[in-house]
């Protein structure tokens, strides 16, 4: 996961040094190119502080976003905070600190960062209109992560409304379960079926059910899954 975090921060930092940075961010609406370059620079220096926070100590302090950098500016400011979150990560991963859930070890933060990463990245190539593509492997666990992970915690902080109805996530031939309550009815109102990387754009609200197959009440899965499901 380290290795891959450190890919997806150099393709980030080379995107955003050549782009025009005013550039509309359709998937993150209200965004630009700089306003999502910021946000992750930041979300960086964030989760460092995190890993030297003891795991019950106070949530630390949301850093400062720079404002009027250019291109050439805003991704070193961006390469500089990413340097700083890998060399906070490249320690034994079950070394304890402070994190958003379970595990509280360093680990969480490998994890959680590529995936943010991972996610933005897509989103900044998708608004300058190139080729945005996820990794099998990382789009695979990021399913995994959102739905054992990040889901569970807004259900926890009731960002999202409890219900009995589930749906089934059919992933590269794998059945997921993505259900808003411990207690499900005995059938999913739908089956969705499609790639790890369309599964996983769909959960955090990138694509809609257009992109995938859907076996069921589609209108019930739609409800469902426009939920927030993510932060």
């Amino acid at each position: 996961m380290l290795g891959a975090l450190v890919q997806e921060t150099l393709h980030v930092e080379r995107l955003v040094r050549d782009a025009d940075l005013a550039a509309f961010v359709p998937s993150c609406p209200g965004w630009t190119v700089y306003d999502l370059a910021t946000h992750l620079g930041a979300i960086h220096r964030w989760a460092a502080a995190a890993t030297r926070t003891p795991h019950d100590g106070r949530t630390p302090d949301d850093p400062e976003e720079p404002q009027g950098l250019d291109g050439a500016d805003l991704a070193n400011w961006y390469a500089a905070g990413a340097a700083e979150l890998v060399d906070r990560l490249f320690v034994d991963p079950d070394r304890s600190c402070w994190t958003l859930g379970q595990p509280h070890t360093v680990g969480f933060w490998r994890r959680r960062q590529l995936h943010e990463t991972a996610l933005h990245r897509w989103d900044l190539q998708n608004a300058l209109g190139q080729p945005a593509r996820m990794d099998v492997d990382v789009a695979l666990d990021g399913v995994d992560e959102v739905l054992t992970t990040m889901l569970p915690r807004q259900l926890r902080l009731r960002r999202v409304e409890e219900s009995s109805r589930w749906v089934r996530l059919r992933v590269d031939g794998r059945d997921r379960v993505l259900a808003l309550s411990a207690s499900r009815d005995a059938q999913p109102v739908a089956t969705v079926t499609a790639d790890a990387s369309t599964v996983l754009l769909l959960l955090w609200g990138r694509l809609s059910l257009d992109s995938v197959s859907v076996d069921g009440d589609r209108t019930a899965c739609d409800d469902i899954l426009r939920g927030a499901l993510t932060p």
